[in-house]
């Protein structure tokens, strides 16, 4: 995930984290949980500092305007909305992160929604809550204002963090830090954009689940953050507080970092050839094989000789990409059917569904922009004609086609919209209509859908407090 997706083409594509699933024979699916209720603990280089929080500086179904059926915990307290809740504002471009979403204006202004006890919100951590299976959590179920008064040409959202660029190339981050992935020097959580230290401009910007990557207007490519399998790409597996180079000298002109829990990345270059580097344990790199707890920290070059025009990393262990044709390739993690090719593994792990190469989505569709959700998987992407289609996991509704059915190969998503724009979150999805509403789908836990609720939908709901 660029996790910004303008109204018209999606840049690179988010990320997200949660707790490993059990490495035994898992024949059942994991919780269904947004994001983890607590940071892992660490197992590379820390950085100094606690993680401490401070303000710094196709099928039967339709859309639905309000609500939609209840499938992933219960109601919120119900009190007032934070500071900072606005109404009729429109919205041009959005990033879903973990379990949080947040969307810019026409004139740069940023509103986020969602899970908010990290500072992922960019505002103060707010006393309303929101209940899913992962606990009791602050959040927000409507859009707010980001603190500040900056205003944005970009954002990303991470697992419980978010990023953006302002016009001049500059990078602000905020929300969780535990690993540094807010780029400012320390380990300390920030409820407001604090600047990216670093005299760098970037000309993008992409979070993953524990870490972020950007790339400046030469297409040299940066990382800072959690880097236990070496997904900033620097040689090492030191987390880093401050941005670092991907080593080997090459130039890109898309990155996306993903991950789940750990972490991985992948560039595109300009010749189209694919890069990644990080975790690999189920061949999320695409380099022809798979490896439990051996880190890649140098770019790899994606086997089979495909030129891609857009790519995302997953949210969790996949990643898909798009060729100029419109073609969609996918790799890594197939548990549930997020690789779209038709098979699952059933929940099962090792899985022999698992692809550590790419492999053609099904159904012949032809796709304009493709987004790689988290977790255990989805992916949802856009045809030429303006049309959603989802698939892989569809436990709390993130196909978005009316039901909670897994899906091995794309599902068209209900409701009949016209799409502009697509994102996919930890278990949730987000997109634009012709009309210029922004709709979600998917997990409610967190209030990321934006509805005024915590109840989830299968179906594309529109955001309150749009025009």
């Amino acid at each position: 995930m660029n996790r910004v997706l303008t109204t018209a083409v999606v840049l690179v594509l988010s990320s997200c984290s949660s707790e490993r699933p059990d490495r035994g024979n898992q024949t059942v699916r994991p919780a269904p949980i947004d994001e983890p209720v607590a940071s892992p603990v660490p197992d590379e280089e820390p950085g100094e500092g606690s993680g401490s929080t401070d303000a710094g500086p196709g099928q039967d179904g339709g859309t639905v305007e309000d609500g939609g059926a209840a499938l992933d915990g219960g109601v919120g307290d119900g009190g007032p909305a934070p500071d900072g809740a606005t109404s009729g504002v429109a919205f041009v471009s959005v990033a879903t992160g973990g379990a949080h979403t947040c969307a810019l204006t026409a004139t740069g202004e940023a509103f986020c929604w969602g899970r908010a006890e990290s500072g992922q919100l960019g505002i103060p951590v707010p006393t309303i809550t929101c209940r899913a299976s992962g606990g009791t959590f602050p959040c927000s179920m409507v859009p707010v204002a980001v603190r500040g008064g900056r205003t944005f040409t970009m954002l990303a959202g991470g697992g419980a963090h978010t990023c953006g660029l302002t016009g001049d190339g500059s990078a602000y981050c905020w929300g969780s830090n535990t690993y540094g992935q807010l780029g400012d020097g320390s380990t300390t959580n920030r409820t407001q954009p604090v600047a990216v230290a670093t005299g760098l401009k970037f000309a993008s910007i992409d979070a993953g689940a524990m870490h972020t990557c950007a790339l400046t207007s030469t297409g040299a490519a940066w990382c800072w953050g959690r880097n236990n399998r070496g997904q900033l790409g620097d040689g090492t597996s030191t987390a880093r507080s401050l941005p670092v180079a991907v080593a080997g000298g090459r130039t890109f002109q898309q990155v996306s970092a993903g991950g789940f829990n750990v972490g991985h990345t992948c560039a595109l270059a300009a010749t189209g050839e694919a890069w990644c580097w990080g975790d690999n344990e189920r061949g999320q790199l695409g380099i022809g094989s798979a490896d439990v707890d051996v880190s890649h920290r140098t770019p790899a070059l994606v086997v089979g000789g495909h030129r891609f025009a857009s790519l995302s990393a997953g949210l969790g262990r996949h990643t898909c990409a798009l060729t100029a044709a419109g073609e969609a390739w996918c790799w890594g993690e197939n548990s549930f059917g997020a690789l779209g090719d038709g098979t699952s593994g059933g929940g099962s792990f090792p899985t022999g569904f698992d692809r550590s190469s790419p492999v053609r989505v099904v159904g012949g569709l032809v796709f304009a922009e493709i987004a790689a959700g988290g977790f255990i998987g989805h992916t949802c992407a856009i045809t030429t004609e303006r049309v959603a289609y989802c698939w892989g996991d569809n436990e709390i509704g993130a196909i978005g086609d009316g039901t909670t059915i897994d899906r091995f190969a794309p599902a068209r998503v209900a409701g009949g919209l016209t799409l502009e724009g697509i994102d996919a979150g930890f278990r949730h999805t987000c997109a634009f209509a012709s009309t210029g509403a922004l709709y979600c789908w998917g997990a409610n836990g967190a209030g990321q859908l934006g509805i005024g609720s915590d109840t989830g939908s299968p179906v594309p709901v529109k955001v309150l407090r749009q025009p």
